[in-house]
Order: structure tokens, then sequence, then C-alpha cells
């Protein structure tokens, strides 16, 4: 405790900050401008790195695996969702907090356009994304009317509902008998796994609004006590950003959604999740396939090399037996045969022919190996041109809307 004393910290005692007066209609319980001049809410604006982190992380994995393009908007508008927020809580700005709550919107709207627009004919789809852009217009326009954040929330919070109950609705309807019919052995496991991926993400998206209106009911509780404890320790009660960081992790739905439309591509064997719960952050890949085409060119690169060592040594042998060659029979010709310390090596005399027949000998050994190697060389890049080509295969069949 007295180590915890001793690196404890003040908050600032003047709130005045670089950004003048806040305009926004919420303002959150951290404490404005005290920890710095510059910025309004030091903790709310930071958590708000979760979404950078995996919006880049999703948009890599997408963009890697041709996933469907519509996640490419997602992961946009998640990132945009970070950046809205970031500038909200350095400001306080009501302009800013609209690029943070809007975007949150559009972004969920996009993700409709995923769900429901899913290997519908291009009419539909285009009807679906009319009508999503149609209702991300009302609601804009809406709360640019009433600026009533309750009227955000709930909206949000309704489009958020309904897309993890449709999400639910698809698994059972369509994907358990594909499923079941495809892989009857395995399927009551992928199943498993794809309710734990999505109840992982709603279980924090609900941790994270229990603490934000924890943090919002005993505000005046919670600042007397971060008062109390002072920085860094305090930043802990900082319920707002642990909103930030347990919503970010909500990204588990996303990769649900793209997990979900492989398996309903049938490409449950090709692909695979790889996710440990509450260890990793899961990731849609593909299979043994790019395992194995890993492996190909490491052996590749690890048998050039070898190959070039051979090549070497047989221009060495070459050159030695070149140079020989112009030697009386009877020339002292003197062999390194080991070392007799680290610094002295043991020399025989060896007759210039038995050297050369030596010589002789082994390079024809070098050159067996070299030819080992070769074909070896050609298996490996052989394997590593059609593991390719199967991936190429399959991603060119997963980037459909």
């Amino acid at each position: 405790m007295a180590l915890v004393s001793a690196l404890r910290f003040p908050y600032r005692e003047s709130r005045e900050g670089f950004w003048g007066e806040q305009t926004s209609t919420l303002n959150w319980c951290e404490e404005d401008y005290n920890i710095t001049f510059y910025c309004a809410e030091v903790v709310n604006t930071l958590t708000n790195l979760v979404f950078m982190w995996l919006g880049f992380k999703g948009l890599r994995n997408v963009l890697a695996y041709s996933h469907s393009r519509v996640f490419i908007l997602v992961y946009l508008g998640y990132l945009v969702v970070g950046l809205g927020s970031m500038a909200f809580h350095t400001t306080l700005k009501y302009e800013m907090q609209l690029a943070d709550e809007l975007p949150m919107i559009y972004t969920v709207c996009i993700m409709a356009f995923a769900t429901f627009s899913y290997r519908r004919p291009v009419k539909v789809q285009i009807i679906v994304a009319a009508a999503l852009v149609g209702l991300a217009v009302f609601i804009t326009v809406y709360y640019l009317y009433a600026k009533d954040p309750v009227f955000h929330q709930v909206a949000y919070g309704v489009l958020t509902a309904g897309l993890i109950f449709r999400g639910f609705y698809v698994m059972e309807r369509d994907l358990r008998p594909k499923l079941s019919q495809r892989n009857p052995v395995e399927s009551d496991q992928y199943m498993r796994e794809m309710y734990k991926l999505a109840l992982t993400g709603i279980l924090m998206f609900l941790a994270g609004f229990f603490i934000w209106n924890v943090d919002n009911i005993f505000c005046h509780h919670l600042t007397t006590t971060k008062n109390a404890m002072l920085l860094p320790w305090s930043v802990i009660l900082e319920g707002h950003g642990w909103w930030h960081v347990l919503t970010g992790l909500a990204y588990h739905m996303i990769l649900w959604r793209v997990w979900l439309n492989r398996c309903l591509d049938g490409s449950e064997n090709e692909f695979m999740l790889d996710w440990v719960p509450l260890r990793s952050v899961p990731q849609v890949l593909l299979r043994e396939v790019e395992t194995q085409a890993i492996a190909a060119q490491q052996q590749i690169s690890l048998v050039r090399t070898q190959v070039a060592s051979k090549q070497r040594e047989m221009r060495l042998a070459q050159l030695t037996r070149s140079e020989i060659s112009s030697l009386p029979p009877d020339t002292a010709v003197y062999e390194g045969v080991g070392k007799i310390s680290c610094r002295l090596v043991r020399f025989v005399a060896v007759p210039v022919p038995t050297l050369q027949e030596k010589l002789g000998s082994q390079m024809k050994d070098i050159e067996t190996e070299v030819d080992a190697l070769g074909k070896r060389l050609h298996y490996l890049e052989t394997t590593a041109k059609n593991s390719q080509e199967h991936i190429e295969k399959i991603l060119k069949g997963g980037g459909q809307p």
C-alpha cells in the first residue's frame, strides 16, 4: 500500500480547457480537463484506441482472405466510430458528438445490409439498401431536430438487437440443416463454436452497457472515490471508458457474421475460426492449405540455401583439383584432417593422385546431392504453386456481397 500511495498524483485543479465551453448535449462522469489542458476526457478518449486496433485488424483480415466486400465498409464504419468518439471526448463539442453517434447508426445499417441482403438477388439487395439508407436518413434528420440522446440510444439498441435475432434465426433455419447434411459429424461443434462467438460479443456489449449505466447513476460517489484514489489508479473507475473497451470487443459480433457467411457458403472446410475464447481476438482464416503453402515456401528457402552451399563446395573442389593437376605426381601435398585444438589444424601428406581421386569422388557425391536437392526443390515449388492456386480459387469465390 505504501508503494501505491507513493505512486499517486493529483488531478488538475483548474477545469478550464483548450477547447473551451462544452456544447455537446451529453457529458460523462469523467471530470472535464482534470488531467490535461488539451483534452476534456483523457480516459474516455484513449479507450477508443481499441476501435482503432480492432478496426485495422478486421480490415486486414477481410482484404487478406477476400471475405465479403461489405465488411470493408463495416470495418471502415467501425474505425470512424472510434475516431468520432475520440474527437467528441477530446472536445465535448456538439459537432463532434454527432461524429461519434451518427456513424454508430450508419455502421449498424451497413451490418444490416450484410445480414439481410446476403445471397439475395440484386433487385432485393437494392431494395434493402434503399430501405436502410432511408432509415439512416430518418434517424439522422429526427435526431438533428430533436437532439434527444435517448432516441439515438434506443434506435441503436433496436437495430443491434434486430441483427442479433436475425443472426440466430438464420443459424437455426439455414445453417444447422446445411451443416448436418454436409458434415454430420462436426456440425454440432461448428454450431456450438458459432454460438459461443456470438454470445461472447453480446455479453461484452451488455457488460459495457451495464457499467455505462452504473457510471451514470452513481457518478457522484464514483467521483468522490476517484478523487480519494488519485491518478493513475482512479482510471479503473472511469465507467464510460470501460464501455468503449467492451463495446469495442463486441467486434466479436462482426466476426460472427463473417464466419456465419463462410459457413453458409459451405466454406467451413476451407476456412477456420481462429479463436481462443477470452484469450485471443477471433479471425477467420484459411485452413491447412495456407499452412501447407507457408511451410513449402520455408522449405524452398532452406533447400535453395543448401543447393547454394553445395555448389560452393563443388566450385572449391573443382578449383583445387585444377590446381593440383598441374603438379608433378611426387609433389608433397598436404590435406587437413581435423583440428588438434581450437587454433591448430592437423595436416597429413597425401600423394597427388590420391588427392585427385578423393576430389573426384567428392565432386560426384556433391553432384548426387545437388541432383537430389533439385528434385526436392521442384517438388516443393510444385506444392507451393498448387497450394497458392487452391487458395486463389477459394478466395475468388469468397468476395461476393
